[in-house]
Parts: structure tokens; sequence; C-alpha cells
């Protein structure tokens, strides 16, 4: 099958790499928690949230320009401004609100990304994978912790890291199940970034509104899988050194229920100017993923 190698290298600097939040906030006089706009360079969103106890609705990269909403219980000023060698953080007093920031509240994001001279299709969907950053350094080890679980332990006993890496696991084995339906669906080929592979089937956005479940079990006890679904993820499991039931009977244990995620999505707002590329896409979507679904090499 062909292979599209994706070597346009996005986060060279911070500038290549721009994204801000889009969300909603009702202000109101007497609110429990103040709103802050949280710009940042070279940091990562836990380090400052740690350090001022603040709540945020999604983490965003260190190697970019970001600018997210974030909440903290107590005034921390107008404006609080740091800066390490040529990165900063700043945070910007907006206004009162009830209730703390938190992943509901995020809309999506509107990213601004340098195209490097790179060429890009005017497609403008997207297979809804999970990216590297997800799963390239995480997945063997929530693998692991899956592997090594004890008799009576569940997902609250566990540390912040560990589930951080079940989740990336899980998001591997979405990832791997979706391309076993689109691959028995739809001619296509691979896009490749450091040795990771993604199926791009070659298809139009109607035929998959059409013809394609808008949506796939992220795996869970909780979820019902229909006897399609259910035999793919068998037979990814077994892949991955699992039975089916083995699996289910792990994740009862840890109480992890399972999600639904959509399959594919669409970019908006796609505006090309001055060397760069400007779009909107939901949250949980990947800005990288929808550059190697439109990537030409």
């Amino acid at each position: 099958m062909r292979e599209v190698h994706f070597n346009w290298n996005v986060k060279e600097k911070p500038e290549d790499f721009i994204v801000s939040e889009v969300s909603n906030f009702d202000l109101v006089e007497r609110g429990n928690f103040y709103l802050y706009r949280l710009v940042k360079r070279g940091f990562n969103t836990q380090e400052v949230a740690r350090r001022f106890n603040l709540s945020y609705a999604g983490l965003k990269d260190k190697n970019a320009i970001t600018f997210q909403y974030v909440s903290s219980p107590r005034f921390l000023g107008e404006a609080v401004f740091e800066k390490k060698n040529d990165n900063f953080f700043g945070l910007i007093f907006i206004g009162k609100i009830r209730k703390k920031v938190r992943i509901g509240n995020l809309k999506g994001n509107l990213f601004s990304v340098l195209l490097k001279g790179h060429t890009i299709s005017e497609k403008r969907w997207f297979i809804n994978y999970y990216d590297l950053q997800r799963i390239s350094r995480n997945t063997e080890k929530g693998k692991k912790v899956l592997q090594q679980l004890k008799e009576g332990i569940s997902w609250k006993m566990l540390s912040w890291k560990e589930n951080f890496y079940l989740d990336a696991y899980l998001s591997h084995l979405w990832n791997k199940a979706v391309m076993v339906l689109l691959k028995e669906s739809y001619t296509g080929y691979y896009v490749v970034e450091k040795g990771k592979k993604f199926f791009i089937p070659e298809t139009d956005y109607q035929d998959l509104m059409e013809s394609f479940p808008r949506f796939f079990p992220i795996l869970g006890y909780k979820v019902k899988l229909s006897d399609k679904e259910a035999d793919i993820y068998r037979y990814v499991l077994e892949k991955e050194g699992f039975t089916f039931e083995d699996m289910f009977c792990r994740l009862k244990q840890l109480k992890i229920k399972g999600d639904y995620r959509k399959t594919f999505l669409k970019a908006e707002n796609i505006q090309i100017k001055n060397g760069r590329i400007n779009f909107f896409l939901p949250k949980g979507a990947y800005a990288t993923m929808f550059l190697k679904n439109v990537f030409i090499q």
C-alpha cells in the first residue's frame, strides 16, 4: 500500500503553531471563581495550573504559543506575568464566573500553523484519529498498567500518570479498530510519521456521511458494542496479546465506562494567508491529524 511520509515539522519553534481556545462564559458580579486568560510559550498547562491552583478545560502544548481559559478560587490580581529566557506565561483577569472552568466549557480551538512551503489538498474533512502527542510515548506504558493490574485496584487508586497512560492505550486501540473498519470499506494509503501509520481512505465527505459510522466506541465495560464492533475489537486485542473477555474484566475492575468518538470531522473557517493556514476544529480533535489528512508529498 502506498505510503506518504509526513515530514512537516509542525512545531519547529513555538511561533510556528498558535492555538486559541473558543469557549463561552457568563460573567457575574458575585461569582465564586475568577476567570483568567492564560497566554504562554514554552510552559505546560499543568506547570502553571499547579502553581496557582487553576482549573482548565484542556491541556495545551508546551512548544507552541497558546491562549486558553483558566479559573482560580482566589483573585490573583489584574495580571500575572513571568518570563524565563525566551519562554513566558501571562494570566489576564477577565471577570467572575459561578463555576470553575472544566472540559465541558470548551467548544473547540482556533489554529494558525506555518505552512513552511508544504502543499495541502483542498480536502477539508479528516479521519479523527488520536495523534502522536497522545499515543507515541504513552501506549506501551498504558498497556503495561493493564498487564500488571492487581486484583481490587480501580482507576481511583492509580496515579494521574497511570490513568493518563491507560487513556492513551485505549486511544491506540480505538485508532487500530477504526483503521480495520476503514480498510474493509475503502481503498486508500498510509500517512507515516515516526513509524506510526494512519490509514487515509480515498473517498469524499458525502460518501463518508452516507456509508460510514459517524461514531465508534472507545472501549469500556458499559459500552454496548454491535457484533461488527465486537469482532473488530476482538481482532485488534488478539494482536495486542489480550482476549476480548479478559480486557472487559480489567476495564470493569478499573471502572472504566468507555465512550464514543466521532470517526471523521470537518475543519471550518479555513484561510491560507501570509504563509500560514488558519482553521477551527471542535474540542478533542488534533490539528496535526487534520494536516496529515490534507498533506501532499
